[in-house]
């Protein structure tokens, strides 16, 4: 027997690539997460005279109620038998879901509605070939020269001699430090940055470092060109909730950087004289890029039967959620198998020969 049952599937009215999904989840299995739902509520609940953690399940259900405990059983469940209501449904979902409960009735029914972006309609370029004509050019030179190590090592040199400077010399914050003596590449000095027993060894990790970096960046360059060559070449009918998607992604990381600088958003718009609508105009044409570029991804994953290993995936999410008590488990289990997925088309893209 099924753990869930679905009631309507259909497309959203008006909407392109937009699926809208209600399901009813057995309440057998809405019952299997019941003490890992009060787990999850009860957490950091402080009760005089028991231990964090260890409040008995009586008082939590007592303070929060059932239908809070059930909606969480719910929200669990859902998140374990997720890929088998988009299977079921035969829906190419991608992106992140929207999930909303419809009805919740303790030991009876747990109904929800699932919205998704789903695959837009492509007809994509033969990126077998395309892979195979850019993997086959010549690659820039990847080798450090003389000039880049010695430029790597005065740019150490530089940093040693301003840290020395500042703790010499804590009051001294308009010093510009042009004139700074720098250090001699010596034993001293290497080892500030390394168990480096000679500064030929040393060298040679820098030669190294260099040299990876090099090798990076021509994998980012034919990665680029191969990408723009199948988009360039390929139909996508590309709906708007995508794009639209992908530009709330570039705002939320724009808004993370100015928190980090110790900014406001507000403060940072009014300092460069434009509007969050300004942005986003501006962001239209990334945005556009960016989900043409995951539909191209997914369409290859799909056609090359591409996918990661469960036990990559869960590993990634329990990351996440250990960094992240607050995230959703469903929104980054979608996030972390997407990552892993186009890490492993670009690994394949590039293997073609």
């Amino acid at each position: 027997m099924s753990s869930f049952k679905i009631i309507s599937n259909k497309p959203v009215e008006n909407e392109d690539c937009r699926q809208e999904i209600v399901i009813s989840i057995d309440k057998k299995t809405v019952a299997e997460y019941r003490e890992e739902a009060i787990s999850n509520v009860g957490e950091g609940m402080k009760i005089d005279g028991f231990r964090p953690g260890h409040v008995p399940e009586k008082v939590i259900v007592e303070k929060f109620g059932e239908v809070l405990i059930t909606e969480e059983a719910g929200r669990l469940a859902l998140e374990k038998i997720y890929p088998d209501v988009i299977t079921e449904a035969k829906v190419e979902a991608i992106g992140n879901p929207e999930v909303a409960i419809n009805k919740i009735v303790p030991n009876e029914t747990f109904e929800v509605k699932i919205t998704t972006a789903t695959h837009p309609e492509i007809k994509i370029a033969d990126y077998k070939k395309i892979a195979k004509e850019i993997n086959g050019k010549k690659a820039d030179d990847t080798e450090a020269t003389d000039k880049e190590i010695d430029d790597a090592i005065k740019e150490l040199q530089n940093q040693v001699a301003h840290d020395d400077h500042h703790k010499n010399n804590p009051d001294d914050k308009g010093h510009d430090h042009g004139d700074l003596a720098l250090p001699e590449v010596n034993e001293e000095f290497i080892n500030k940055f390394g168990d480096f027993k000679t500064v030929d060894e040393f060298k040679t990790k820098i030669k190294d470092s260099i040299k990876v970096q090099k090798v990076r960046k021509e994998q980012q360059k034919k990665r680029v060109e191969i990408l723009d060559a199948v988009i360039g070449k390929s139909e996508i009918k590309m709906p708007k909730i995508l794009v639209t998607n992908e530009l709330h992604r570039i705002e939320s990381e724009m808004t993370h950087q100015i928190g980090q600088m110790g900014l406001k958003v507000d403060d940072y718009l009014k300092h460069i004289g434009k509007t969050i609508e300004d942005l986003r105009k501006d962001w239209e044409p990334e945005g556009l890029k960016r989900a043409q570029t995951q539909v191209v991804l997914n369409e290859i994953a799909n056609k090359e039967t591409i996918k990661p290993e469960e036990e990559a995936v869960n590993k990634e999410v329990a990351i996440i959620m250990n960094q992240y008590k607050d995230t959703d488990k469903l929104r980054a289990m979608i996030f972390v198998e997407t990552m892993l997925t186009n890490e492993k088309v670009w690994g394949w893209l590039e293997g073609v020969k």
